[in-house]
Order: structure tokens, then sequence, then C-alpha cells
């Protein structure tokens, strides 16, 4: 399956889809498929 998001690294299952938190809207990432979180800082 093709997607635009990362693949996870935890899972390889889900893609690290983006969420909004303050004013960054890239500033945390989290999976589509296991739950898995990463902040970009």
């Amino acid at each position: 399956m093709n997607c635009m998001f990362p693949p996870c690294p935890k899972c390889e299952k889900g893609f690290l889809v983006p969420f909004s938190f303050k004013e960054d809207v890239f500033e945390k990432w989290k999976c589509t498929d296991c739950g898995y979180c990463v902040e970009k800082r």
C-alpha cells in the first residue's frame, strides 16, 4: 500500500501521521496502527 506518510519504525505496519500541537502542525507524529508517538525536537 502506498502512503504519503512515513512508515512506523516501531511496528512497521502503520504510518506516522502529523498531529497539530500548539502552533507547529508537524511537531508530533503518531502511528495509525500501534499508536507509537514521535516528537520533532
